[in-house]
């Protein structure tokens, strides 16, 4: 009783009003049609998107984060979904969940690269990808005291393409297994989202024979060779 009220209380309390400051960065962040990565196009152009997100990352406080993680347009969630993220806020779950039941299209842009993609989706892929991000970090943080300057260090940074990683991989699977289980337990749950799981975890090796039966319900509802794949790998 105490956890379910308190989840109908999260919005209540979490979503209250934006600052003046923080409203107007987000105001112009929502005229977006896109999400941008930090730079893109052929020649790596600095993305003004981005450094709105940027800018409401460094000034929002958490509950302006999750208001608009939950709330924005689908461009405002996305990055709102960065923070939430990478501030390792309680409510990261509960905004998967909020997707998952409306999955909203969005358009990407990563570099010079293009792709159509969904919130959900890109939630996942954020979480399982911070794997790298956490291998990245335990080598940065090996030969930190061997890198004696600015230039060394920049040099690191873009050859790992990553900032120091505050999660461990003990944590981020313990996020992928509750993501896992909101997908397979919803019924209505898009192929791609389920493939995407199969792939994510058949990519590493890793079998869930657990997932066998609820799996197989997909694999029988989307006719999907990737999900059959996973499941012969993963056995029971």
């Amino acid at each position: 009783m105490k956890i379910t009220s308190l989840l109908f209380l999260i919005p209540a309390f979490g979503f209250g009003q934006l600052s003046p400051e923080i409203k107007q960065l987000y105001d112009e962040l929502s005229k977006s049609k896109r999400v941008e990565s930090a730079a893109i196009g052929y020649g790596g152009s600095e993305s003004e998107v981005y450094k709105l997100f940027k800018e409401i990352d460094k000034k929002a406080s958490d509950q302006e984060v999750e208001y608009i993680a939950f709330n924005g347009n689908p461009v405002a969630k996305a990055y709102g979904s960065y923070a939430v993220f990478n501030r390792k806020l309680k409510t990261l779950s509960q905004l998967f969940d909020s997707y998952l039941k409306n999955n909203e299209p969005i358009t990407i842009i990563q570099g010079c690269v293009g792709s159509n993609s969904h919130l959900a989706d890109e939630l996942y892929k954020m979480v399982f990808l911070e794997k790298d991000n956490i291998k990245a970090t335990e080598v940065y943080r090996k030969h930190k005291a061997s890198i004696k300057t600015k230039h060394e260090l920049l040099n690191f940074i873009q050859l790992f393409g990553t900032k120091e990683s505050k999660w461990t991989m003990k944590e981020i699977d313990s996020v992928l297994v509750k993501f896992d289980r909101i997908v397979l337990d919803n019924p209505s749950s898009s192929q791609n989202l389920v493939e995407l799981i199969t792939e994510s975890y058949f990519f590493i090796k890793r079998k869930h024979p657990e997932y066998h039966d609820k799996l197989a319900y997909f694999e029988k509802k989307y006719n999907s060779e990737e999900i059959k794949k996973y499941l012969k790998f993963s056995g029971k």
